[in-house]
């Protein structure tokens, strides 16, 4: 298949509409010409009519000519001048062969006469009635004459306006052509703006764009570059950790220090396990969000999320003797991802388990803020300072003030929240909890329509 070209469709479309313009500027011109053709010949018939009736026609013209005039056809002015008496009697024909109807009535009129029309003037007087007539196909043929004389200059108008159109296309596009070889020389790592002060005003919301989608694509780049530089630093450590518990348990001799060992080696390959998941998660949810994969519209309950974390994560929260409840006094549901949700809601009470010491509480909240559902999850452990609180979504960051009292964290739990409410319109955000002791991790999702 041809791929489409602008500057044919562009000669395609101009030259197309030349040549239908062409025919309809001679038919203008054909039916201006016939309307002054008209006027003027209908002006002459006036006074050819008006001029013989001033005529002694009985003393100065016979009857029936006595020399043989020319056919009306092949005469230039192709006019007929017929007078008669009031009683319709033939006083004298210019063109016998020629039967016009005998019209007493003065003035212009068209009719019909040896199978052609005729235009007609009549002059009645006293004692003759003056017909002078001139056919239609004579005037006809005079606009199509100079009408016809446009059909060459049209002609040499399109092939002109062709040649400069391809000329001004190709002058035209040369900044396509510019803007092409800029964005030809642009590698991954310098993606320089497009130099938009000689770009023509038609182009301006393309280069706009475009240096917009680059600053995009640097931004995005960037944050991949970090990406696997950070994820490369968090899997260094546990990865020679798992080696060292390996050389361990190698030299491990007795069957209690091997099953320790080998419990302590589990506990790494999991946490490395869990950290590999959370990686891959966040990677696939900026995949998902580069391509602006839409949203499951399913209707899901916060509440049942809530209690559903709850029991899940209350085997850990016994452990560590933590008070771990769902506090849900009405039913709130928003519309997103159901599997997203229940990780955005798990993260939040893991969080919040492993910076409660023992004893303490953790608490999972539903319900309404202005008619928004909203998630809460609140402790009273050590809390995070305020100047920290935005700091703590971002990728691998863990606040030095507020170290986890259980197995060190991945540092990916709260940015995969964060990524996980963007996604559904939501907002989180961290705030102090009650009295100012511990933390409330707070979700807020788009109020009903």
């Amino acid at each position: 298949m041809k791929q489409p070209s602008i500057r044919r469709q562009l000669m395609i479309w101009v030259i197309g509409a030349l040549c239908v313009c062409a025919p309809v500027l001679v038919l203008v011109a054909y039916l201006l010409a016939l309307t002054e053709i008209d006027e003027v010949l209908d002006d002459s018939l006036r006074q050819t009519a008006m001029l013989l009736a001033d005529r002694d026609l009985a003393g100065t013209f016979p009857t029936k000519p006595t020399v043989g005039f020319a056919p009306y056809g092949d005469t230039q002015s192709m006019l007929v001048a017929v007078a008669r008496r009031p009683d319709g009697g033939l006083m004298f024909s210019s063109q016998p062969e020629i039967s016009l109807n005998f019209a007493p009535t003065p003035g212009a009129s068209i009719q019909t006469a040896n199978g052609a029309r005729w235009h007609v003037f009549t002059v009645v007087q006293s004692d003759r009635v003056i017909q002078v007539a001139q056919p239609v196909a004579a005037r006809r043929e005079g606009a199509a004459e100079s009408a016809s004389q446009l059909l060459l200059p049209l002609l040499l108008l399109i092939a002109l306006v062709g040649g400069l159109l391809v000329f001004a296309l190709r002058r035209g596009i040369k900044p396509l052509d510019d803007l092409n070889a800029a964005l030809s020389q642009l590698r991954e790592t310098a993606l320089t703006p497009l130099e938009a002060r000689e770009v023509p005003v038609e182009m301006l919301p393309l280069v706009h764009t475009l240096n917009d989608l680059l600053r995009r694509l640097e931004q995005a780049f960037e944050a991949q570059r970090n990406f696997v530089a950070d994820a490369a630093h968090e899997l260094r450590s546990p990865v020679t950790a798992l080696q060292l518990q390996v050389q361990l348990l190698e030299r491990c001799t007795d069957q209690a220090t091997q099953a320790a060992a080998t419990a302590e080696l589990s506990a790494g390959i999991a946490r490395t396990r869990h950290l590999i998941e959370q990686l891959l998660f966040l990677s696939r949810t900026a995949a998902e969000d580069g391509e602006r994969n839409p949203l499951p519209h399913e209707r899901v309950r916060l509440d049942d999320l809530a209690r559903a974390a709850v029991v899940r994560l209350s085997p850990q929260a016994e452990q560590r003797c933590i008070d771990l409840g769902a506090n849900v006094a009405l039913e709130a549901s928003v519309e997103g991802d159901q599997l997203q949700l229940e990780i955005l809601v798990s993260n939040l009470v893991d969080n919040a388990l492993r910076y409660t010491p023992q004893g303490g509480i953790v608490d999972v909240v539903v319900d309404l803020v202005e008619r928004a559902p909203t998630l809460r999850v609140v402790d009273n452990g050590a809390g995070v300072p305020e100047a920290e609180r935005l700091r703590v979504f971002d990728r691998f960051y863990r606040s030095p003030h507020a170290p986890a009292l259980s197995e060190i964290g991945s540092g990916l739990g709260l940015a995969i929240v964060k990524a996980i409410a963007d996604r559904h319109g939501a907002v989180v955000s961290l705030h102090a909890g009650p009295d100012g002791i511990g933390l409330e991790a707070r979700v807020v999702f788009p109020a009903p329509g």
